[in-house]
């Protein structure tokens, strides 16, 4: 809730109104005292992003977006060096706002920016001393790894009043409130992974990453040839190359899953997706007609919704199933455990109805006429 109109901090005074297990109709009680009576109304912006735009920033912080303007004849070394330092800038204006804990956005943002340099790293490997390229890549997998925990719940967390209302249908209410239990496990496991996420980006490996990443960058143009097929080439043709090809190993893999294929399948073609998705937003766009580039990203888009669905819900499963000891423990434990169950259920039946609705996405990515406008557009 904002502070009535008229009062003279900078920032708004708020009042924040937690619900308590069984009081759900004094809360709403009070909420109506505070609006008609004291004159609060709900507050139309997150604490952070009123602060940021106090203080003359804007709320959101560093976009994770990038927009670096290529030209398809310009050394395939000169843009991905570009693009990748624009990927480090990102990177580092979100360092802060994660190890303190500000917004998840701000680790998601970091995140983002990490797989896109990796993928960059992969795809791209023909611009860069291969031995250099070898320790840069550990190294980024390494900080990729040491910020998934935390990001993962995250999401958890973040999601758990969606998650919950899987569970059940009218009359179902207290089963969901008997997850609270849960919810305490999840927020203190993303308490512990958070701990160590701030050791690993305050730590000397983090600040020894990032500042020789951009001393590599800068002297990229520099370095030998003779190892760097791709580095001189133009990056219309480099990046077109990667797109066709990646695209042509999606097609191949989506052609081989169906309904019965492991897990493991889709999770492999999500990260294919990734990759692809990447190029098209980086390299892509700046480079090739919009009117092919965009429908191409919002099919993509279409079918990793999707594959992450599938994903989503597996790694849920398996999280929930790893977590019946700790909340056991718990006060009401026993019921939270019933109720996890029936969650267990809901989100393996949508786990099952992600699979059946893959066939449809991956046909529109695959179809014929898009295979064709992909080999023409992005022919050498």
């Amino acid at each position: 809730m904002a502070g009535p109109a008229g009062t003279v901090s900078t920032l708004r005074r708020r009042l924040r109104i937690t619900a308590v297990r069984g009081y759900d109709s004094e809360r709403h009680s009070v909420l109506l005292t505070l609006e008609q009576e004291l004159g609060f109304t709900p507050a139309d912006e997150p604490l952070v992003d009123e602060a940021v735009r106090v203080a003359g920033g804007v709320p959101g912080g560093f976009p994770a977006k990038i927009d670096v303007p290529l030209r398809a004849q310009e050394r395939a070394e000169t843009a991905a060096a570009a693009v990748l330092r624009a990927l480090l800038e990102v990177i580092e204006a979100n360092l802060e706002g994660t190890i303190e804990d500000l917004d998840s956005e701000f680790l998601h943002d970091l995140r983002v920016s990490v797989r896109r340099s990796r993928a960059v790293q992969r795809e791209l490997k023909g611009v860069f001393p291969p031995s250099e390229l070898a320790h840069f890549r550990a190294e980024f997998r390494w900080l990729q790894q040491a910020t998934g925990d935390a990001r993962d719940l995250d999401v958890h967390v973040l999601e758990f009043d969606a998650m919950r209302a899987l569970v059940g249908g009218p009359g179902y209410e207290s089963m969901r409130d008997d997850l609270d239990p849960l919810l305490d496990v999840l927020r203190a496991r993303r308490a512990k992974a958070h701990s160590k996420l701030v050791e690993d980006l305050r730590s000397r490996r983090t600040t020894r990453l990032l500042s020789s990443w951009r001393a590599f960058l800068d002297r990229l143009e520099e370095a030998d040839e003779a190892e760097r097929p791709d580095a001189a080439r133009p990056i219309g043709a480099v990046a077109g190359e990667r797109i066709r090809k990646v695209y042509r190993q999606m097609v191949r893999m989506g052609n081989a899953i169906d309904e019965s294929s492991p897990a493991e399948d889709y999770h492999e073609l999500r990260k294919k997706g990734k990759e692809l998705r990447y190029l098209l937003e980086l390299f892509g766009a700046p480079l090739y007609p919009g009117e092919v580039v965009k429908p191409m990203i919002k099919t993509l888009k279409g079918l990793q919704d999707v594959l992450g669905r599938h994903q989503d819900r597996e790694v849920q499963v398996a999280l929930l199933r790893s977590l019946g000891g700790d909340v056991a423990q718990a006060e009401q434990g026993t019921a939270a455990l019933i109720a996890m169950g029936a969650l267990i259920g809901r989100l393996a039946e949508d786990e099952r109805a992600a699979r059946g609705e893959f066939a449809g996405r991956f046909a529109e990515f695959a179809a014929k006429e898009q295979r064709r406008l992909v080999k023409e557009t992005f022919a050498s």
